[in-house]
């Protein structure tokens, strides 16, 4: 027989607020992280789509997930945003040229 005296501790809502402690907030970006590649990984497989994802973690280190490359998912952005302003893709190119020079890539 199964004891119901155990006490756990369930899945509980937690108040979103900033995180002070500078490790507590690494190791909360990085299981974020983690969780969301997962899902977008999913996303792609499932649905075939081309994913494109940049992430700044909070000491400004840029980290991006990609399929099939960054640079078919850049161009296909590129072509489909022509519309918007060239600041616009200044700042998209800017971005992407540092993550392909400076950032591992997942």
């Amino acid at each position: 027989m199964v004891s119901l005296d155990k006490k756990t501790r369930r899945k509980q809502k937690i108040e979103i607020m900033i995180i002070e402690n500078a490790d507590d907030k690494l190791i909360s970006f990085s299981k974020g992280c983690t969780g969301i590649y997962k899902k977008i990984s999913e996303l792609s497989t499932l649905c075939g789509g081309e994913i494109l994802l940049i992430i700044f973690s909070p000491a400004s280190k840029p980290y991006s997930f990609h399929h099939p490359t960054i640079e078919f998912v850049a161009k296909h952005f590129s072509n489909a945003s022509q519309h918007l302003e060239d600041t616009t893709d200044a700042l998209v190119e800017s971005c992407l040229y540092k993550i392909l020079v400076t950032s591992k890539t997942y």
